[in-house]
């Protein structure tokens, strides 16, 4: 129960089977994922050879893996990159190359990924209706057919949350779970401020450069009868909204569901339009005469700036979903040969969230020892980085002000602090 995330654990299992055969390591995790994101390049590929050919395809694989958020969660062992396999498989099997037993594959390992997974599968499901641009009458006969392949994903989806339910009373979340704050349901106050939280997630981490650039394409957009003449532009917008309005706003009611590689199968979409409009077939001259690739290189330099964003310390930012993080393993490493070295238990020393408990989860290595959940009252030492956003305001002005460093390193943006408190005589002089 308490590991319990209410996903079908299939990516752990798919993990743990890698470990039986290869060993239990780190390495072996990540190369887990090589298949995964190997398969995202090939689809990013092949979806581009669809939409702007084959000369500029390499542009789409470029632009999407230079978003901070995809190159972030492609450092980790993360099942948003199997979220994201799966999505681009079934765009693939829908737009660009009907296969319905693929798509029916693409379906099943979306609902085995993760229930956000579920909702895609849902998107993808309403994307393959032809209805769009027509009347809006679909024969059942039709129906049966797009339908067919959503099936086994849907019954199997549909299987595993009523057994879990029947085995653990929930779905989702449940109020021990270490996860329950995040589903807290927000007042009417706290769902405008997520509006504004959603807003800054769109222009985050270098993304505000893509934003930008589609005003320059906005009078392209809104042309009359525009849709009726470029097809590829209209179900580009179509999937884009589709996937936004099956996955984001139910996030918006709750006080912890916008992290930014929750977005992932939006943000892609905005990718494939973004990539149209600067390389597809059409006649549209931006403002001011500026060369599309010229611009084009100022929204991908600007996007790939986004891994170098680091804020203040008293403003929380998504470190999974930027490359920023990567300094932060060898401070870890190297904050743990001073405490060795200086003879501090690990277990006296209190952290936050992502630092907490046996070492062998984070390193594979089978240490038992770890740092324990801070305590201001009663611990000597507190580990402290900018990578942590479970420190308040307030604990991080008491550090600061009262405590004493004593030790620190940083690299890239990312600090690693160790304070000794001087008010407990245990802690000594």
């Amino acid at each position: 129960m308490e590991i319990d995330s209410g996903h079908v654990p299939v990516f752990g299992i798919y993990i743990a089977f890698c470990w039986k055969i290869f060993g239990k390591s780190l390495a072996v995790s990540h190369f887990a994922t090589v298949p995964f994101l190997l398969g995202v390049g090939f689809f990013l590929l092949k979806i581009g050879e669809f939409l702007i050919g084959k000369k500029n395809a390499p542009w789409l694989l470029l632009l999407c893996f230079a978003d901070p958020v995809l190159a972030g969660q492609s450092v980790l062992v993360s099942p948003d990159i199997w979220l994201v396999f799966f999505f681009l498989m079934g765009i693939y099997c829908i737009w660009v190359r009907e296969n319905k037993w693929l798509l029916m594959l693409a379906v099943v390992g979306l609902g085995l990924t993760s229930m956000r997974g579920m909702m895609v599968a849902v998107g993808l499901f309403i994307f393959s209706l032809p209805s769009f641009g027509s009347d809006f009458k679909l024969p059942a006969k039709v129906l049966i057919q797009k339908l067919w392949p959503f099936i086994p994903g849907g019954v199997l989806a549909a299987a595993f949350l009523f057994y879990h339910w029947q085995e653990t009373g929930w779905i989702g979340h449940h109020p021990d779970s270490p996860w329950a704050p995040s589903f807290a349901k927000v007042d009417f106050r706290g769902f405008v401020k997520n509006i504004g939280v959603l807003g800054w997630r769109m222009l985050d981490f270098g993304r505000i450069f893509i934003c930008m650039s589609f005003l320059f394409f906005l009078k392209y957009v809104l042309r009359k009868n525009i849709f009726q003449k470029d097809n590829k532009l209209y179900q580009l917008i179509v999937l884009s909204a589709i996937v936004f309005f099956v996955t984001i706003p139910t996030q918006l009611i709750y006080k912890g569901l916008l992290a930014h590689r929750y977005f992932l199968p939006f943000f892609i979409c905005l990718h494939f339009l973004l990539i149209y409009l600067f390389f597809g077939k059409n006649n549209h001259r931006l403002p001011f005469r500026i060369p599309k690739k010229w611009l084009f290189g100022i929204v991908l330099f600007g996007l790939l700036s986004g891994n170098m964003w680091v804020y203040p310390k008293k403003i929380s930012q998504g470190w999974d979903s930027t490359l920023a993080h990567l300094p932060w393993y060898g401070l870890i490493e190297n904050a743990q040969d001073y405490l060795q070295k200086e003879n501090i238990d690990l277990k006296k020393t209190g952290t936050a969230f992502p630092n907490i408990g046996p070492r062998k989860w984070y390193e594979l290595n089978g240490r038992t020892v770890g740092f324990k959940e801070k305590d201001f009252s009663k611990d000597c030492f507190i580990l402290y980085s900018n990578i942590m956003n479970d420190f308040s305001d307030a604990q991080i002005d008491e550090l600061e002000n009262k405590w004493t460093i004593i030790y620190e390193e940083i690299k890239s943006g990312v600090c690693l602090i160790i304070y000794k408190n001087p008010n407990i005589e245990l802690c000594g002089n």
